[in-house]
């Protein structure tokens, strides 16, 4: 935070009221209680049906605190043999409390969404594997902006940003694992080195997606490359939507665009920054300028009926909050490091069933019901039905589930009556039968 304004060039008076801003929220996140946050995804929309259970989990930061953590070093160090600082400890209770509740919350992974280490040194992403290796479950790390640039001492640091190098090669048997429990893994660029225009360099961006029972997730690495504008190690806090060849922008976009697996609501992004058009955020130079943001708002529009949740941390508190238009949800994390028993949140994860599973209804005429959405009582007005006219009633999937003559619902000349409260809520499809004519409706029960 201190970072960002002291590069900012807004006025002082601007800076005094963002400092006291996230002085306030500081404050906030260290007062929250230790339990468990539980986020349900797609519950609230219509045929939804739970799934499975993860974690996620961010902000860890192990070695924070150590001028040099391990042995002398960044690159070539190795870990201590015991560490009992917060952020260590910290991430052993969130372990220790994960195995506990795999089988009562369902947690089939966990997932971590960057910043594993205070100063990307070797030696840190080493204690970070070791205490997350002690997990009943995978885990997936994504990287942060803590994790990308090696230093030691505040003024030691690494000639380039290698920190993405470095948690590659300490991560590669836990990814290795990863590729054998998930569906369709792809490393993306995570193995590839791309040319950045901008540091005249090659690094490794963290871009990869893996699937888990019909659900799509994208690790998104949106970290600079280039080295803080003062005499300070290391990066910014800011994030880069790197809109070149093999950036991560346009690999996303290319993802999103091809891949054949994404339906409804069931594609999930893994990021440390996220998306924000809060202007106290944007000034603090702690996400995506407005520019950015817009460019990727812009991006992800055309696929809102797939997205789901982007899961971020950074800013150190709880959030949630829609993209605009509801785009997509963003759900953020507390900093793990700030609790004594471990801070994280599970994501309880349902399905939204896909509605064209229903091909008898194509190429059908409508009628009218209503009120639609309504409790299971609703009305169909008088479309001159002929006496053995049939109505069916049919699930999501296609599945037959009522099946009775019209003329038992009707109560005038004008309309028919029905009370299907009985059914669970969810999304249901009518229809009616009459000769050679097939009449449907999609209906909504809350």
């Amino acid at each position: 935070l201190i970072l960002a304004l002291n590069q900012s060039s807004m006025q002082p008076f601007v800076r005094i009221f963002l400092f006291m801003f996230f002085l306030v929220i500081k404050m906030i996140s260290f007062s929250q209680t230790n339990s468990m946050p539980e986020y349900n995804l797609n519950k609230d929309l219509p045929g939804a049906q739970y799934k499975f259970s993860f974690v996620h989990i961010s902000d860890v930061h192990i070695g924070e605190g150590f001028g040099d953590y391990g042995t002398p070093g960044f690159f070539n160090d190795t870990m201590p043999a015991v560490d009992t600082s917060a952020p260590a400890k910290d991430l052993r209770q969130a372990v220790q409390w994960i195995n506990a509740h795999e089988r009562d919350k369902n947690i089939k992974f966990v997932v971590i969404s960057g910043d594993l280490t205070g100063s990307a040194e070797k030696s840190e992403f080493q204690m970070c594997k070791k205490i997350m290796d002690g997990l009943n479950m995978p885990y997936v790390p994504v990287i942060g902006n803590h994790d990308i640039w090696p230093y030691v001492r505040y003024q030691n640091e690494a000639p380039y940003a290698s920190g993405d190098s470095i948690m590659g090669e300490v991560f590669s048997d836990v990814y290795d694992r990863d590729k054998l429990f998930f569906s369709n893994w792809n490393d993306g660029s995570r193995l590839t080195r791309t040319y950045n225009p901008e540091t005249q360099k090659e690094h490794y961006l963290q871009n990869f997606s893996f699937e888990y029972d019909g659900f799509v997730f994208y690790g998104l690495d949106f970290n600079p490359r280039y080295h803080v504008n003062k005499a300070e190690p290391g990066i910014g806090p800011e994030a880069q939507a790197m809109d070149w060849t093999g950036g991560t922008f346009q690999w996303l976009k290319n993802e999103l665009a091809t891949n054949p697996n994404k339906r409804n609501h069931n594609v999930c992004f893994i990021s440390h920054h996220p998306a924000t058009e809060n202007i106290l955020f944007i000034l603090s130079g702690f996400v995506f300028d407005a520019t950015e943001y817009y460019k990727i708002l812009d991006m992800l529009s055309p696929y809102g009926k797939n997205l789901g949740l982007w899961m971020a941390g950074h800013i150190h508190i709880d959030y949630d909050y829609p993209l605009v238009n509801n785009v997509m949800k963003v759900r953020g994390i507390a900093a793990n490091k700030d609790f004594d028993s471990g801070h994280f949140e599970i994501v309880n994860v349902y399905e939204v069933p896909e509605v064209t599973a229903v091909k008898e209804f194509a190429n059908t005429n409508t009628m009218s019901v209503f009120p639609n959405p309504n409790n299971g009582k609703f009305t169909v007005a008088e479309e001159l039905f002929a006496s053995n006219t049939i109505l069916r009633l049919y699930d999501v999937l296609g599945t037959l589930i009522y099946e009775k003559q019209m003329k038992d619902f009707l109560v005038s000349k004008d309309f028919y009556q029905f009370d299907f409260s009985f059914l669970p809520k969810g999304s249901y499809y009518i229809s009616v039968a009459d000769g050679d004519k097939i009449y449907s409706q999609r209906l909504v029960m809350q």
